[in-house]
C-alpha cells in the first residue's frame, strides 16, 4: 500500500476515546461477563458516548479490549450510522466449540462525516493472535483454549488516512510493528493492561520507528491511555494522557494528518526525522562470531 496524496488528506482526525471502568471480575466465571457486568457495561457505554454530539464529534470512536458485550453489537452499529463515525471497539470473547477467540469490532457506517462510502453499515472483525500469559492462564483454568488469528489487518481510511488495530498484547509484537512501517498513518491499541506505564514506552517507541500516531485506549480500571505523535518538537509529542486507576472518561482530541502524510514521503522539520531504513533500506546480514 502506497502513501495517500496528502493534498486529498485532512488536517486532522478527529478521535474519541471511551475508557470504560470494565474490572477483571467480569470474568470471574468463565469467559463471558455475567448478566449484571454486561448491563453495567451498557448503561456506562451509553452515558459516555452520549458526549460525542454535534459537530465537533469524531471522525472515530474507540472502546478498550473485551468492553462490548456480545449482545450490544448491533446497538453499537446504529450508534455509528447515527454519530456518523467508525467506531472501534473491543468486544467480549467469542466461545465456540473450538475455542475463544479474543475480537474487536471495526464498524463503518454507510455515511461517514457527511461521506457517502458505502451501501450499508459495514462491521469488520479482527482478533488477537497472542494472549498474554495471564490471559491464557485465566482460560484454561476454566477449560478453554485460546484461537490465535494471524492476520494483520490495514484499514484504508481514504482521506483521513490509513491505520491498523492491534488487541493488547499483540502491540509488543515486533513483526507486526515492521509490517505496518510505511502503510499506516495512525495505529489503534486496544487494551485492557494492568502494566500500562509500558504500553506508554512502547507508545513513544513505535510512533518514532514506525512512524505513525499511536493511541492506546486502556480499560479505566487499570487506566494509562496515551495519544502520541512523532512531532521534532517534545511538548508537542504527547496530545492526550489521562493516568489513575478505576476512571471512566471520555475526550476527543485530533491527530495530524496532512502533514504527517507529507513528512512520511519527503520528510521536513515539523515531526522528526524519519528511521533508519525508511527511505534507504539496506539488506542486513546477520553474522555470528564466538569469543572462545
Amino acid at each position: 500500500m502506497s502513501l495517500p496524496d496528502p493534498g486529498a488528506c485532512v488536517e486532522w482526525l478527529r478521535v474519541g476515546l471511551v475508557q470504560t471502568g470494565m474490572h477483571p471480575c467480569a470474568w470471574r466465571s468463565g469467559a463471558k461477563m455475567s448478566r449484571e457486568e454486561e448491563e453495567a457495561a451498557i448503561a456506562e457505554i451509553r452515558t459516555l458516548m452520549g458526549a460525542f454530539q454535534g459537530p465537533e464529534a469524531p471522525d472515530i470512536i474507540l472502546l478498550p479490549e473485551l468492553a462490548v458485550p456480545r449482545g450490544w453489537e448491533r446497538e453499537l452499529r446504529r450508534l455509528a450510522e447515527r454519530l456518523g463515525a467508525v467506531i472501534v471497539a473491543g468486544v467480549d470473547y467469542a466461545v465456540g466449540p473450538a475455542g475463544v477467540r479474543n475480537e474487536a469490532v471495526v464498524i463503518v457506517p454507510s455515511v461517514w462525516r457527511d461521506r457517502r462510502v458505502g451501501r450499508g453499515t459495514v462491521t469488520r472483525r479482527i482478533a488477537k493472535t497472542y494472549a498474554a500469559e495471564a490471559e491464557q492462564r485465566g482460560l484454561k483454568e476454566v477449560g478453554l483454549h485460546f484461537i490465535q488469528e494471524p492476520s494483520v489487518w490495514v484499514f484504508d481510511g481514504g482521506s483521513f488516512g490509513s491505520f491498523g488495530v492491534v488487541l493488547c498484547y499483540d502491540f509488543l509484537d515486533l513483526e507486526r510493528a515492521a509490517m505496518y512501517r510505511k502503510r499506516i498513518q495512525h495505529l489503534f491499541v486496544l487494551s485492557f493492561n494492568r502494566d500500562s506505564h509500558s504500553f506508554n514506552h512502547m507508545a513513544e517507541a513505535l510512533a518514532r520507528t514506525v512512524y505513525t500516531n499511536v493511541v492506546v485506549c486502556n480499560c479505566g480500571h487499570f487506566g494509562g491511555s496515551l495519544a502520541v505523535s512523532p512531532f521534532r518538537e517534545p511538548p508537542r509529542r504527547v496530545i492526550y494522557r489521562h493516568d489513575g486507576p478505576s476512571l471512566s472518561t471520555v475526550q476527543t482530541f485530533s491527530l495530524p494528518v496532512r502533514e504527517l502524510v507529507e513528512h512520511q514521503a519527503t520528510g521536513g522539520k515539523t515531526f522528526k526525522g524519519r528511521p533508519p531504513g525508511y527511505t534507504d533500506e539496506v539488506l542486513l546480514a546477520l553474522r555470528n562470531s564466538s569469543l572462545e
